[in-house]
């Protein structure tokens, strides 16, 4: 999510996530997994093309909905596998069986906060990279400049970028 704000790093991301679903296909491929890593591997490069040659900010929601989705992933399966109920074969419960001073769903609770956290992180640095103060600088020149001017919680000016991205 949080690569999803600028040109340069939602391209690094989706040509990441090219070169990672063609590594897959070496390992163990079956039918299914060939046409689904396929598939998403010729939608993704076709997004890059579109970004940089016709139209954009298309990759970003790309970008964005993979991460949104991933994310959403790992935290209904935190609840589902370590809060809901206690799975004998999970992590949460070998966590428990190396300091059994804390439960597996206590374990659980916190992973799950911690995945919300993050979540919601990565959120705010996508939504810093889409400001205006960052429409040409890279990740890092981005981020160093919201870190050093102490811009860090400045909801007001977030909260700004935000209606006019909507309005836009």
């Amino acid at each position: 999510v949080m690569f999803s704000g600028g040109q340069k790093t939602a391209t690094g991301a989706a040509g990441a996530l090219v070169a990672i679903l063609l590594i897959s296909l070496c390992y163990a491929p079956n039918r299914t997994m060939v046409c689904l890593n396929m598939f998403y591997a010729i939608f993704t490069s076709a997004c890059i093309y579109v970004e940089w040659r016709v139209f954009s900010p298309m990759l970003n929601f790309v970008v964005l909905f993979y991460g949104a989705f991933v994310g959403i992933h790992a935290i209904f399966d935190v609840y589902q596998d370590t809060v809901r109920r206690t799975v004998l074969r999970s992590d949460a419960y070998a966590c428990y069986e190396q300091c059994p001073c804390c439960l597996p769903r206590c374990v659980g609770i916190q992973w799950a906060i911690l995945n919300m956290v993050l979540q919601l992180a990565a959120i705010w640095i996508a939504m810093v990279q889409l400001s205006d103060e960052c429409e040409n600088a890279g990740w890092w020149e981005c981020m160093n400049g919201v870190w050093g001017n102490n811009d860090l919680w400045n909801v007001d000016e977030l909260q700004q970028t935000f209606e006019n991205w909507i309005h836009w």
